[in-house]
């Protein structure tokens, strides 16, 4: 476990699945299905980064950053979903090293909380 970083957990940017290096999860830990997708990171952001660049929108619950430039921040609640696509889309965001870009920020739409799936209805035979 003292070694160096699999390929996973490399090409993730971070130790794994949304979680740091110490074991906790990313960003508060709790999940939730409020989520926006971040596109247009520049290399030297990270998840602390988005997240307090986020957090104007709300109470941010989750962040994860990857190599490829995206990022997923998950939200307390709708409403600051909408608010972070509204007010913070197409805004300048700095990394901890100084680096900034624009970043592009989208509505998940794919990510939904399994609870809410549709309940199916009972199987009923034919008589």
């Amino acid at each position: 476990m003292g070694g160096p970083p699999d390929r996973f957990e490399r090409d993730r940017g971070g130790y794994g699945a949304g979680y740091g290096a110490l074991g906790r999860p990313r960003g508060g830990g709790r999940r939730t299905s409020h989520r926006v997708i971040i596109t247009g990171l520049p290399p030297t952001g990270s998840w602390q980064d988005l997240k307090d660049h986020m957090r104007e929108a709300g109470d941010v619950c989750y962040t994860d950053v990857y190599k490829d430039g995206t990022g997923v921040v998950e939200f307390a609640r709708a409403d600051d979903v909408k608010y972070a696509v509204r007010k913070l889309d197409d805004t300048k965001f700095r990394s901890h090293e100084g680096e900034t870009a624009y970043i592009r920020v989208k509505e998940d739409t794919t990510h939904r909380d399994r609870s809410r799936s549709p309940r199916r209805s009972p199987h009923r035979s034919r008589s």
